[in-house]
């Protein structure tokens, strides 16, 4: 109480021990003072840092050659504390040990122990701060052992960029009201809001450190990588190009990497495609370790090879410096036939099956004509699932084909078979004819769709096959090559599908009438040549089976076959199709979906990359 009785004065913690004659939390200073003035300097104070000691104790040997060795430090205290040391007589001793929280110097000499140094961690001001803002939470081992998990911002707000980048969500997010209030009632009562420009700047930091340590992963781990590359029109009515690296990591498996999706405001020509890439290659230090660059059958992607073969052609051995000279020489053949430009497998086989489709335009349109007449009404679509339950099937809904996509009318076609009955029998109910026309859908429509799907199951399976990402699809490529002539052959003599087989002749006779040779520049040699001899002579793998992994072969006979596996490593790494960039664009479009048009070029190159 103080002043008169109506007067109340609130007690503090401290002040409540300071009138029990006890030192409060936030006193150590002061006391420390006092204390020195009644009793002199103890072993507990702390020590000027310039001052000299009369007590020395015996440093640790640096060159581990004295006779007396010092006892290593073993008091978990020092995991607070920066120990010391000075010269004194010709000596490295260790004088006192700075506090890693407050930065207070003690004495550390031998003979006082660390008792003093516990003793200030537990009342350490800055500490208790740390501590205060840290959230310990009791956690279990693999092993099942209790171990202490602390929570820290710092990794909050790193995770909260891994968030953002894989679900897509607003930059925003972190300042949300809503986020933050799940957050602090679900998770974590101390965590506080970030701001979108704080978040932004941790997307930038986070990029950096990603792209900092894959620059030093090519560098020190990848003989060489090889790309593919694509450009895509988004909804925000943008061009952006894609290179995607894919390359075999130290482990012999194959990885894929996003380096760039960068902006092309400019015409899609030749020279703006590949001032792009190589601009991107130049970032991560890989204009000399390319080996192949994957495109699609574009006129813009061969010109931008033309003017990237001199840049990228220095990993397989070949100078070419002027582009006007190399154009009309003899050289190029030789850079040509040094597999350095793949065209996209599939592709081509888009173009070989849309010469088929293209005559076959009036039968597909007849089976759309009946899925879009029963997809155009609620009611309809009502009616045809209380037809399928009565006939004792379970209903399904059926999807138009995209006319771009061939493969989605394949999968149009093959997803109606199944339903061929109870489908064909409510159509031929309900769609409107006037007297006398035919069926919409009739045997022969169904008969003829079952001989298109069995033509074109290969090239599915072949496009399914090669669009892979994560295994060799090089290997592959002469296997389909041989299948898709031989299937070719077969039905040109077919009643029903010969009329649109010559056509995919013409077309694949244009592309892959003469299989490209992969000419490997190494120079002949007794070893090499003796190399070559073991391992033609060695056992095949004659019967592949599901389990089989080309790349795991390789990496138990690298030391049998060094020159070889480094080849094979070379050879399997080239992907056949640009799958890899297709499905990066599939990641841009949702970055860049209705609610987040206004991001940056770089935000969205940043975002793409940390997502993949």
């Amino acid at each position: 109480m103080a002043g008169s009785d109506e007067e109340t004065v609130e007690v503090g913690m401290n002040e409540e021990r300071r009138l029990c004659g006890l030192a409060g939390d936030d006193d150590e200073d002061n006391m420390d003072k006092d204390r020195a003035a009644l009793f002199g300097a103890t072993a507990d104070d702390a020590i000027p840092v310039d001052g000299d000691g009369e007590h020395v104790e015996e440093p640790p040997a640096p060159d581990g050659n004295t006779a007396k060795r010092p006892r290593p430090s073993t008091s978990p205290v020092w995991a607070d504390y920066e120990k010391l040391f000075k010269e004194i007589n010709g000596k490295t001793v260790r004088y006192g040990a700075r506090c890693l929280h407050c930065s207070k110097v003690y004495s550390t000499f031998s003979s006082g122990g660390t008792g003093h140094l516990s003793r200030h961690i537990l009342v350490c001001v800055k500490k208790r701060e740390k501590d205060r803002m840290s959230q310990s939470q009791i956690s279990f081992t693999s092993d099942g052992s209790m171990r202490t998990w602390d929570y820290c911002p710092m990794r909050a707000r790193t995770e909260l960029v891994r968030l953002i980048a894989r679900l897509d969500v607003p930059i925003s997010l972190s300042e949300s009201e809503a986020f933050v209030e799940y957050i602090k009632n679900a998770h974590n009562p101390k965590y506080t809001k970030v701001s979108r420009q704080t978040t932004s700047r941790d997307i930038l930091k986070y990029f950096t450190d990603c792209k900092t340590k894959l620059v030093e992963t090519f560098t020190t781990s990848v003989n060489c990588v090889c790309l593919t590359s694509d450009i895509w029109s988004g909804n925000a009515k943008e061009d952006y190009i894609s290179v995607v690296a894919h390359y075999i990591n130290s482990d012999w498996q194959l990885e894929k990497r996003v380096l760039g999706l960068v902006l092309i405001d400019v015409s899609h020509n030749g020279q703006n495609i590949a001032d792009r890439v190589a601009s991107i290659l130049a970032d991560y230090g890989l204009s000399e370790k390319v080996f192949v660059v994957t495109l699609d059958n574009v006129s813009s992607n061969a010109s931008a090879m033309h003017k990237l073969k001199p840049i990228l052609s220095k990993y397989l051995g070949l100078e070419v410096i002027d582009e006007s000279e190399y154009a009309s020489s003899s050289l190029n053949n030789a850079v040509n036939s040094i597999f350095l430009h793949q065209r996209c497998a599939c592709h081509i086989l888009n173009l070989i099956v849309k010469e088929a489709l293209t005559t076959l335009k009036p039968l597909i349109e007849t089976f759309r004509t009946a899925i879009l007449f029963l997809n155009s009404s609620n009611q309809r679509i009502a009616a045809y699932k209380s037809y399928y339950i009565a006939t004792g099937v379970r209903p399904r809904k059926f999807q138009l084909d995209m006319e771009v996509r061939w493969n989605s009318t394949y999968l149009m076609l093959k997803h109606l078979f199944p339903h061929k009955s109870p489908f064909t029998t409510f159509i031929q109910a309900q769609y409107p004819r006037d007297k006398g026309e035919p069926l919409l859908l009739t045997k022969d429509h169904w008969m003829m769709a079952q001989k298109v799907l069995s033509f074109l199951e290969l090239f599915y399976d072949a496009t399914v096959t090669l669009f892979g990402v994560y295994y060799p699809t090089s290997p592959l490529m002469i296997h389909y090559l041989v299948k898709i002539s031989l299937h070719l052959k077969n039905y040109a003599n077919d009643v029903h599908i010969r009329f649109v087989v010559q056509p995919m002749i013409d077309k694949y006779n244009k592309y892959w009438r003469d299989i490209p040779l992969l000419t490997y520049p190494v120079r002949s040699s007794a070893s090499n040549a003796s190399e070559l001899v073991s391992y033609l002579d060695c056992d095949t793998v004659n019967h592949l089976t599901d389990d089989f992994n080309i790349l795991d072969w390789w990496h138990q006979h690298k030391l049998t076959y060094p020159i070889l596996s480094i080849m094979a490593k070379d050879i399997l790494t080239v992907h056949v199709s640009t799958i890899s960039s297709e499905s990066t664009f599939s990641m841009t479009g949702r970055i860049i979906e209705e609610r987040r048009r206004s991001l940056k070029p770089e935000m969205v190159e940043m975002l793409t990359c940390i997502k993949d």
